[in-house]
């Protein structure tokens, strides 16, 4: 299965239902980047539609969700589903090797990214230099096409020692479907490189588009402080925020209630599509109210035998899902499980306020079949 995350999949798992006549909770597909079913039956063919299109439009931000579909042809007819993307990581390619690149790969890496930079010196593209980056490589800026795999996870910051070289990066990197590309320099260069760029016929929408000057306007001055300036932007970008860029480019609103998957949530996942003959449950947050200590999309993996891997966050509320989901195994169905955190509960736990959360608790079973069956399919 870990060629499918390395790819990019969404795995759609019905959580709930309304007026159907058939139980169809628990059941799931996973379906591609592409919207393609690559395993699993919904069995309601309109259901299967609409997920299609759901994760079509879901899988560019990346968040998890759930959602409520109902039968077109009859609309009191729903089913409440939970949308997990597991992706590749994202990636930062910083292009220039100077006093910026050394701090930004730094914070790159404590941020999750997968950190490659790119100079045409030898002195400047060295694992010695950026001893944390993933990739250092050392080729000619008109080249770096070439060298890198650019697509809706990258990021692309463009730092180079000089105007020409960052306008070439720029000419070849615009066409590309980017999370991120931001190019440094004072508004007089970017003013310059702009109208050069318009002049040879590069879309002016994509132009609009790119983050130059780079970086939020904190009042950044050392190297140190830009990195920040252009991480916190980066940052904003994936997770969404009101902070003012610099290019004063309109901010996106944040996705309420609902975090990326972290390394933890992926290796959970891991666990449950690979894991041994062990009996587990795997509970996914799928919604929360007020103060919680994590989000939706969170995954905690429950052995039998008790151990757990992964974390919903900790304290009284992690303790009762846990007691829940050995229940889940002894009975070998799924359920939706309610957790309350009174304002005491809360306190001690380190929150402002009580909240809830919504868990979605099932058995390993149900995943491991589907990618037993997609190996299957795909084989044939």
């Amino acid at each position: 299965m870990e060629s499918n995350l390395e790819q990019g999949i969404t795995i759609v798992t019905v959580i709930g239902q309304q007026n159907l006549p058939d139980s169809v909770v628990g059941k799931k597909v996973i379906v591609k980047l592409n919207g393609a079913r690559q395993a699993g039956d919904l069995q309601l063919p309109w259901l299967e539609e609409q997920v299609t299109e759901t994760v079509k439009k879901s899988q560019p931000v990346g968040m998890f969700q759930a959602a409520t579909l109902s039968n077109p042809a009859r609309p009191e007819q729903s089913a409440t589903v939970m949308l997990a993307p597991y992706q590749p990581p994202y990636q930062l390619i910083i292009l220039g090797g100077g006093h910026i690149a050394m701090p930004l790969a730094t914070i790159g890496k404590i941020l999750g990214y997968q950190v490659t930079v790119v100079d045409d010196r030898h002195d400047f593209a060295n694992k010695e230099r950026f001893p944390g980056a993933d990739r250092v490589i050392c080729c000619d800026f008109s080249h770096i096409e070439k060298h890198l795999e650019l697509g809706p996870l990258s990021s692309v910051v463009i730092i180079t020692r000089g105007h020409q070289h960052d306008q070439e990066c720029l000419r070849q990197l615009i066409k590309y479907p980017l999370a991120y590309l931001g190019m440094i320099g004072s508004r007089r260069k970017i003013h310059i490189v702009r109208r050069q760029l318009l002049e040879e016929g590069v879309d002016a929408a994509r132009l609009e588009q790119v983050h130059m000057p780079v970086g939020l306007d904190v009042g950044a001055q050392t190297p140190g402080e830009v990195a920040v300036s252009i991480a916190a932007e980066l940052l904003r970008e994936r997770r969404g925020g009101s902070a003012h860029s610099l290019k004063d480019h309109s901010p996106k609103k944040a996705a309420a209630g609902v975090e990326l998957p972290t390394t933890a949530d992926t290796e959970v996942l891991q666990k449950t599509l690979t894991g041994d003959d062990t009996p587990a449950a795997l509970a996914t947050i799928v919604k929360t109210r007020g103060s919680t200590p994590r989000k939706a999309g969170a995954r905690m993996l429950v052995y039998g035998d008790g151990r757990i891997v992964g974390t919903i966050g900790g304290g009284c509320g992690e303790s009762e899902v846990r007691l829940a989901a050995l229940g889940v195994i002894d009975e070998n169905q799924p359920r939706l499980h309610k957790v309350s955190l009174s304002a005491d509960t809360a306190a001690v736990e380190g929150m402002v306020c009580g909240g809830m959360m919504e868990v979605f608790i099932e058995p390993v079973g149900a995943y491991q079949k589907i990618i037993r069956d997609g190996a299957t399919d795909e084989a044939k």
